[in-house]
């Protein structure tokens, strides 16, 4: 007997060599995937449109790093003024719009839409109710940096104190203008 065949028994109890053909094997390998895949989806998580993608959230230290290899990334702030420029202080080139003034101060934002920019708050949720409005509002190359400003503070970087800079976003090829 070939290694395609097998043995079976007929009612007369003869043993007959029975061929198994290609198209039973990849039936049989299209049912067993088919299987599968439906067993993963059934218990992977399904996705909440209230939290944003694990993409759309960076850890400090990664922030770090977008801040030092892109030295025009627009930095938007949504702590209260008190607290922007407060003892904490607020990461350097950080502009203040404060989350309760977010949905009104979209229009004077418009110009990041289509831009990657920084986004932080304080340690709570604010941060996620930001980026949503952001997201409603079309801006979709937003990312919240996750754990906020205290975070930024416990993993070592540095904030600086004082007035925001002007509300200014340079592009990303020109030089920023300083004013005094």
């Amino acid at each position: 007997m070939s290694g395609r065949q097998r043995a079976v028994t007929r009612g007369t109890g003869r043993r007959v060599a029975r061929s198994v053909t290609p198209a039973a094997v990849l039936a049989v390998a299209v049912l067993a995937l088919a299987a599968l895949v439906g067993a993963c989806r059934s218990v992977a998580p399904e996705e909440s449109v209230d939290e944003p993608a694990a993409f759309d959230m960076v850890r400090p230290p990664i922030a770090f790093e977008l801040l030092r290899d892109n030295p025009y990334l627009p930095v938007l702030d949504l702590r209260t003024p008190a607290e922007f420029g407060g003892p904490v202080g607020h990461l350097r080139g950080a502009r203040n719009v404060p989350l309760e003034e977010l949905p009104f101060r979209l229009k004077e934002l418009a110009g990041l839409k289509g831009r990657t920019f920084l986004v932080y708050c304080g340690h709570d949720d604010c941060g996620d109710k930001g980026l949503r409005i952001f997201r409603e509002a079309g801006f979709d190359e937003s990312i919240l940096m996750d754990g906020g400003i205290d975070q930024w503070v416990l993993g070592g970087f540095g904030t600086v104190t004082g007035p925001a800079p002007p509300m200014f976003f340079p592009e990303e090829d020109s030089e920023e203008v300083v004013v005094d």
